[in-house]
């Protein structure tokens, strides 16, 4: 079947090759202003959108600076939706991205105020970056300083199934760490404050080799000063008990585990845990009680997922409802399914007995 534009289709179309030019090649650079005629996005901030074109594996520095007011960069593929990266205060209150794109193509920048009121002039760059160096093997420790404010990155080579211990430590500054998939891409773990101090810990147990990336950056800006990171090979966690000790009646069923926090468990910030498994079903409610003898305890009921981090998925926890230091709630999610009864303390290498009572 044979097809004519009629003139109307012809400026609709010119219209539209208009509205999306052609991606800029990097290392590129563009003044903008954000202005109330600005698109505006579903939290009511104003945004500029600039198109560029990235190539697959080369490690790009996304910069955006504004004097006047806190920005927000955003970075799309092309056509779609969610963002790949962002970053809020990556140098003082300009943002600052590094990405590795795994495919080449057209991505946008958005440039964005942190608040609804954010307003002025700001100027975007696109640079490119060398590459990383070979990933190192674990463990590893290295003393540095944050001379770029951008932060810095060490390439550790990591094992499928091992499970890793990531710190990063400095009296100078806040530090923050955040670990990326090989070549800088997405990210699969990030810490800023742990155990109650400033410092930076990551756990985690990479489900494929290669070489990863740890990223020190500073949480608030300024040239932050000298920092110390390390890895270490880090223990399998023990599977978590799905078998109590011990099953009585009290005021209706419950099971009875009796244990020991000793310095062998596992920890979690320095603070040591044992887990239980257990099943809630739809509707179910069950009841928690955890007695600890010789240290404050701590319940927590956690996503399995999540056990071997260092932020882990707290669905609900409790220190003292219960009599004395004793823990007590009322567990009764929305979502029935499988879910990690966590025995801890309140502070720091607490050890002891436990009995942990759960209803049926």
């Amino acid at each position: 079947m044979r097809s004519t534009f009629a003139p109307a289709s012809f400026a609709a179309l010119a219209l539209a090759m208009l509205a999306a030019p052609a991606a800029a090649q990097a290392p590129w650079s563009a003044a903008g202003e954000l202005t109330d005629a600005d698109s505006q996005d579903e939290g009511q901030h104003r945004y500029d959108e600039h198109r560029i074109r990235l190539d697959a594996g080369q490690r790009y520095r996304i910069s955006v600076d504004a004097p006047e007011f806190d920005t927000v960069a955003r970075l799309y593929r092309a056509g779609t939706a969610e963002p790949v990266a962002e970053n809020d205060d990556g140098e003082g209150l300009n943002p600052r991205i590094t990405y590795v794109p795994p495919e080449s193509g057209d991505f946008v920048l958005r440039v964005l105020g942190f608040s609804e009121a954010g307003r002025g002039a700001y100027t975007a760059r696109v640079a490119a970056l060398p590459p990383l160096p070979p990933g190192v093997p674990v463990p590893w420790s290295t003393a540095g300083s944050l001379a770029d404010p951008g932060g810095a990155d060490h390439v550790l080579r990591l094992e499928a199934g091992q499970r890793y211990r990531f710190s990063v430590e400095s009296s100078a500054f806040d530090p923050v760490a955040t670990l990326y998939a090989p070549g800088r891409g997405e990210q699969v773990a990030r810490n800023d404050d742990s155990g109650g101090t400033l410092n930076s810990r990551i756990s985690y147990t990479p489900s494929a080799s290669g070489d990863y990336v740890l990223s020190v950056t500073a949480f608030s800006s300024g040239r932050p000063g000298h920092y110390r990171a390390s890895a270490d090979l880090a223990p399998p966690l023990p599977p978590p008990v799905s078998e109590p000790g011990a099953s009585v009646a009290v005021n209706g069923s419950w099971s009875l585990w009796q244990g020991m926090l000793a310095e062998t468990d596992p920890d979690n910030g320095g603070r040591r845990f044992d887990d239980y498994l257990i099943r809630v079903e739809p509707g179910q409610r069950r009841y928690i009680s955890l007695e600890g003898n010789g240290f404050d305890a701590m319940v927590q009921v956690l996503r399995p997922a999540s056990r071997d981090s260092e932020t882990p998925d707290i669905v609900d926890q409790d220190d003292d409802a219960g009599a004395g230091l004793n823990a007590f709630l009322v567990f009764a999610p929305e979502e029935a399914g499988d879910y990690i009864v966590r025995v801890t303390s309140v502070g720091g290498g607490g050890a002891g007995a436990y009995r942990l009572w759960i209803s049926q």
